[in-house]
């Protein structure tokens, strides 16, 4: 299959879409967990099955969606090493400094998801000269969302659980996921 950015972009589209799903559903599922005291790795194990269920049901249904992401692979593993530990640097940068930082994890998540986009974005189109703004999108709105988690945990400190806190943000993880999803379907229709 011959690449064609309008089908990859709306392949990443539908893909945004259902993770943002995913990430959506699997907070209500792992707080109504959390609220009758079901222990962390069974949270962990439905985190696992509703991300298989749905992004399953995603790659079933989108027959393009798998060559579209290995497409963007293939570029990426042509990047110079730099490129490549900038990228992954971004990505899991983060989120290897959650067990150091554990009581930023809010933050670090968003800050992960953002770097991560962002930066991929970037590379993409530095060394790919491929424009997928869907990616950037999602980087600038999970960015811009650790302001508003910061005024909610630190304004609203005494009304706002930590717990919540940190279900707040990654229901802004998925409504970034999901805004970046649809403008890729709108963009470039």
């Amino acid at each position: 299959m011959n690449r064609n950015p309008k089908i990859e972009s709306k392949a990443f589209g539908f893909l945004f879409i259902s993770i943002a799903i995913a990430v959506l559903i699997g907070t209500i599922f792992n707080e109504f967990l959390s609220i009758h005291h079901v222990p962390i790795y069974y949270q962990l194990i439905s985190w696992v099955m509703i991300f298989a269920l749905i992004l399953g049901i995603t790659f079933t249904k989108m027959k393009n969606l798998f060559q579209s992401i290995r497409n963007r692979m293939k570029n990426s593993i042509k990047w110079p090493l730099q490129a490549k530990i900038i990228n992954g640097l971004s990505w899991a940068g983060p989120f290897l400094a959650i067990p150091v930082f554990h009581s930023l994890t809010q933050y670090l998540i968003l800050l992960g998801i953002g770097a991560g986009n962002i930066s991929t974005y970037l590379l993409i189109r530095k060394y790919s000269k491929y424009d997928n703004k869907e990616q950037f999108v999602v980087g600038i709105i999970a960015l811009s969302m650790i302001s508003v988690l910061f005024f909610v945990d630190v304004i609203l400190e005494s009304i706002v659980v930590q717990h919540h806190v940190l279900a707040l943000s990654r229901i802004f993880v998925a409504i970034s996921y999901g805004v970046g999803g649809v403008y890729a379907l709108i963009e470039k229709s």
